[in-house]
């Protein structure tokens, strides 16, 4: 029986900073910054955002009563936690109206997670309890403070969800057909709930590592696949769109006729086209090569049902996979549907003094047991892109207990 993703769809949140006028003013090279990273703008959330809103703004849609009804696995992956005991699922549960019945629970494994989710949802659906059901899996992360650093620049927020089923209309999955690589070590780390650090470096030789590894053990499962021919589209994870050719790079030199220019001309082709949106979110963790998936739909003409395309999967500390999944019959209606670009366009540009702002407020308010949400602290944002849409929100926090609702 046929098993993968049925639909997905990403969610940028409402606001977005140039990161043009970021390099500006940081005294960098705007072409420099935004070419070798392969990053144009980031998205930024509003004080009544957070990894539980955005996870919930993401799936609401995907769902409409009788596929609630079918929903018997809800999976979220994050290392954003807004409580480090009750799971940001219990909220996607209680405002999705799926049924009692469904299992929740949060998974952690940084920008690994979801992948992890996916498998385990795939593994599900092929039991007794989850033939004919659906599973719902979400990705919702965002950075933390990182104003003025080295990696201020690849930094974001978003959340991906995606249904998987019997019925998959845009990625058939074979769960199994995939090489692991895992290996401890200690890159980026969040100690506390304010702080994000480590060494940028290290998670980048580690990412690099992985994807060899990760190859070595797909091809124990598959046998020898060339790499130059055995997908017509490969998709990574991408913290930034850069790092990614590198990987691209490193599996191309398998060949050993490859050249550097060999390479780029091949990423071109196969990869580039999946990092349009990317190019607009910033890091969006666990849900990037979600996200890539859908711009490889929206972006690459050539896209035919029967493609197969390598996904690969990285999470720092560390654990990489990466496996293949066949095009669906529906993928570009499914991409359609989400539409991800006219939710990048219908963002408000902010500057970066309010992009300092916001994200200093964010920082300190994790400390707060109370906290009053000021809806009229950027305009009148709320009342255009928010009031009556249906939005899930925050609308403060009293004792440490969250309170959310419909905009």
């Amino acid at each position: 029986m046929s098993v993968g993703i049925e639909k997905l769809r990403a969610y940028p949140s409402t606001l977005s900073l140039s990161l043009g006028a970021l390099a500006d003013a940081r005294g960098r090279s705007r072409e420099e910054t935004t070419e070798r990273l392969l990053v144009e703008e980031r998205s930024v959330m509003p004080p009544w955002e957070d990894p539980v809103t955005m996870a919930v703004n993401a799936a609401a849609p995907l769902l409409d009563d009788a596929e609630r009804a079918d929903v018997g696995l809800l999976i979220v992956g994050t290392e954003t936690p807004v409580d480090l005991e009750k799971p940001i699922s219990t909220w996607v549960h209680r405002f999705l109206e799926l049924p009692s019945s469904c299992r929740n629970f949060e998974i952690k494994h940084a920008c690994y997670s979801v992948t992890a989710a996916t498998q385990m949802a795939l593994g599900w659906l092929g039991t007794p309890a989850g033939r004919g059901r659906k599973a719902l899996v979400v990705g919702t992360d965002a950075s933390l403070l990182g104003i003025g650093e080295p990696y201020e620049f690849v930094l974001g927020a978003g959340a991906v969800a995606v249904v998987l089923s019997h019925q998959p209309s845009f990625l058939e999955l074979e769960p199994g057909r995939s090489g692991v690589y895992a290996a401890e070590v200690t890159d980026v780390i969040r100690p506390s709930r304010r702080v994000e650090t480590g060494s940028s470096e290290e998670s980048l030789f580690a990412y690099l590592e992985a994807v060899d590894g990760a190859y070595d053990a797909y091809e124990e499962v598959v046998g020898e696949a060339d790499f130059g021919a055995r997908f017509a589209h490969v998709v990574y994870h991408a913290p930034f769109g850069g790092i990614t050719f590198r990987a691209h790079k490193a599996l191309s030199g398998r060949d050993p006729e490859s050249t550097k220019a060999a390479a780029w001309a091949d990423f071109e082709r196969r990869s580039l086209p999946g990092l349009v949106h990317h190019r607009r979110t910033g890091g969006v963790y666990g849900g990037s090569t979600f996200l890539s998936l859908l711009g490889m739909a929206d972006a690459r003409d050539d896209l035919s049902p029967g493609d197969r395309v390598g996904i690969f999967s990285f999470g720092s500390g560390s654990c990489a996979e990466l496996y293949d999944g066949v095009v669906g019959p529906r993928a570009r209606e499914v991409a359609a549907r989400a539409e991800t670009r006219a939710q990048l366009d219908a963002r408000d540009p902010i500057d970066v003094g309010t992009y300092e702002r916001l994200e200093r407020w964010r920082d300190a308010s994790v400390a707060k047991a109370d906290l009053t949400i000021d809806r009229g602290a950027l305009g009148d944002h709320y009342e255009r892109r928010w009031a009556g849409r249906g939005r899930c929100v925050l609308r403060g926090v009293s004792g440490w207990v969250r309170d959310y609702a419909w905009s």
